[in-house]
């Protein structure tokens, strides 16, 4: 027997309390991380003493981004779609059609850019990051006028105005011009679909604590804010959406949205709205893995929840989000994040960087050390050419003595030359080169730098191909999966100069997806030298007649 709905959010309200979102302990972590790379203050500081920050956190992210930009937003592929027989035609047909047609999905929309980098730099930041994909059904309504037609032409215009997409054409009303001929308007209603992507704030998102994949977790969603009105255009009654209890705003689990916004004077003061359409109601998408059928088998369903009501209960057996850490744990699907790494070294120079400032401005304006002969009120006002007041006779300099406070900023340095070393090996960061002595950096040959290069190049493709083998993995199939469930119509699309028809319900393959990040493949540059030096070697070859060569193998 399925269960009731009292039954079922009691079930969601378990599963939903100590998961991501509102597991205080996981977004404290991130709270940290976000303050770490916004460079906020501890929360430590003292009167009177430096608060300067260490801005190693943004530092590392910064000098990531450019490289993990050029990787998976530039023109190169980052993932395919491999045929499961390269014999057979018909499958690799598909599967190229199918790479072609989900990579422009992804990346060649007006949004990508900013969306994607979005969804790469929270990674870098926070312990994930989270990006939904789902399609959309969108409604366009098309006006057209036609002068003078018979009832016979008007009819066959409207004829041709049907199409795939088309779910009505009708005449709306009539004209009448100075011609004493009548305008026939007509309305043209079509619905389209197409995949959405959106980054999802990690306050919003729930995934059960401690999952090993998105897949096994038993719970996955997201909350957000929706307007009645768009609720009643997705195809809820009013009446329904009417017993939704209206919000301000979401729960205040989290502080992330008040550091995001911090630089823009803090968060949006919320309005009150006053019309009915406009006001904002609490929406929680969930995909728990659950009982509900009663049939012995857990099955995972999607379920739009607002408070105590069920707007929406069916089975769907995927996950719609792609969920990506920069750096993977073993058995754990969410890992850690490269700001994670470096935090407790900002830290560190932090304290050293704020001693530092202390010990300049002990160094500048000692204190002093006076006996009864000397004007206190003098020695509290400091101004330059200011007198200071000495009673009796004997010289000021036995009434006044400067305690000097030796100056430890040079030792201090050598410290924080330490830690940039240690975070250099740590991070791969290319700052490593500027903790050698200048007698060490004289001596430095090609080769060891070189070394060096590599070394810290290794890891940021390590991050790469991490981000690649997970998070747009799982953005591609879950595309890919959409496609083939949902656009029910075929697509014509000019991708990279050339026309591509695809008809996603005509896909028969289950095709894997194949990274092409981190393969050694990827650099253009080294692959350029590589070719270059290939071409000088036939051509010598050539010259000295050598079958080792000839004009098919030096156009290859």
């Amino acid at each position: 027997m399925p269960m009731n709905e009292a039954t079922l959010i009691h079930e969601l309200d378990l599963m939903s309390k100590d998961a991501t979102g509102n597991n205080s302990t996981f977004m404290a972590e991130n709270e940290y991380l976000q303050d770490r790379y916004e460079g906020n203050l501890y929360g430590d500081e003292l009167p009177e003493r430096s608060k300067v920050i260490s801005n190693d956190v943004m530092d590392l992210v910064e000098a990531d981004m450019p490289s993990l930009a050029r990787i998976f937003l530039g023109p190169s592929e980052i993932v395919k779609f491999e045929p499961n027989n390269p014999s057979n035609q018909e499958d690799v047909d598909e599967a190229e059609s199918k790479t072609k047609y989900v990579d422009w999905q992804i990346r060649k929309q007006p949004w990508s850019f900013p969306l994607l980098h979005g969804f790469i730099k929270n990674a870098e930041i926070l312990k994930t990051t989270v990006l939904k994909y789902y399609m959309e059904e969108t409604t366009e309504v098309e006006e057209h006028k036609k002068t003078g037609l018979s009832d016979t032409e008007l009819a066959v215009f409207q004829e041709s105005l049907k199409g795939e997409n088309v779910q009505s054409v009708e005449v709306v009303r009539e004209e009448e011009n100075d011609e004493d001929e009548n305008t026939v308007v007509l309305k043209v209603e079509k619905t389209r679909k197409k995949v959405t992507l959106l980054n999802v704030e990690l306050e919003d998102f729930r995934m059960t604590k401690n999952a090993r994949n998105k897949d096994d977790a038993e719970l996955v969603g997201d909350v957000a804010l929706m307007k009645r009105g768009d609720l009643v255009a997705m195809g809820f009654s009013r009446e329904i959406v009417s017993t939704l209890q209206s919000t301000s705003k979401l729960i205040e689990n989290s502080r992330l949205p008040e550091i995001r916004d911090e630089s823009e004077g803090g968060p949006e003061t919320q309005q009150i709205q006053s019309n009915w359409a406009s006001e904002e109601v609490e929406v929680q998408n969930l995909y728990p893995l659950i009982d509900y059928d009663d049939d012995g088998i857990l099955e995972r369903r999607c379920i739009m929840r607002c408070g105590d009501v069920i707007l929406k209960n069916e089975v769907f057996n995927h996950v719609p989000y792609a969920i990506m850490s920069a750096i993977m744990m073993p058995h754990k699907a969410i890992g850690k994040s490269r700001a994670e790494i470096v935090a407790p070294t900002a830290r560190i120079k932090t304290a050293i960087l704020r001693g530092i400032n202390d010990n300049i401005y002990a160094v500048t304006s000692p204190r002093m050390a006076t006996n009864d002969l000397v004007d206190d009120d003098d020695m509290l006002v400091i101004r330059p050419n200011g007198q200071i007041r000495c009673a009796g006779e004997t010289p000021p300099s036995n009434n006044i003595f400067p305690i000097q406070i030796p100056y430890i900023g040079d030792k201090a340095l050598q410290v924080i030359q330490y830690w940039d070393q240690s975070r250099a090996q740590t991070t791969g960061s290319l700052l490593a080169s500027q903790g050698l002595d200048a007698d060490e950096l004289g001596q430095e040959t090609a080769t060891r730098f070189e070394g060096i290069k590599d070394a810290s190049g290794a890891k940021v493709e390590l991050v790469a191909r991490v981000m690649a083998e997970t998070g747009f993995r799982q953005l591609y199939e879950g595309v890919a999966w959409l496609d083939s469930n949902f656009q029910n119509t075929k697509v014509e699309k000019q991708v990279l100069g050339e026309e591509l028809k695809v008809s996603p319900t005509d896909w028969k393959f289950t095709h894997n997806v194949v990274s092409k990040v981190g393969l050694g493949a990827g650099d253009d540059e080294k692959t350029l030298q590589t070719m270059s030096a290939l071409w000088a070697i036939h051509t010598q070859l050539k010259e000295a007649n050598s079958p080792m060569t000839d004009e098919v193998k030096r156009f290859n």
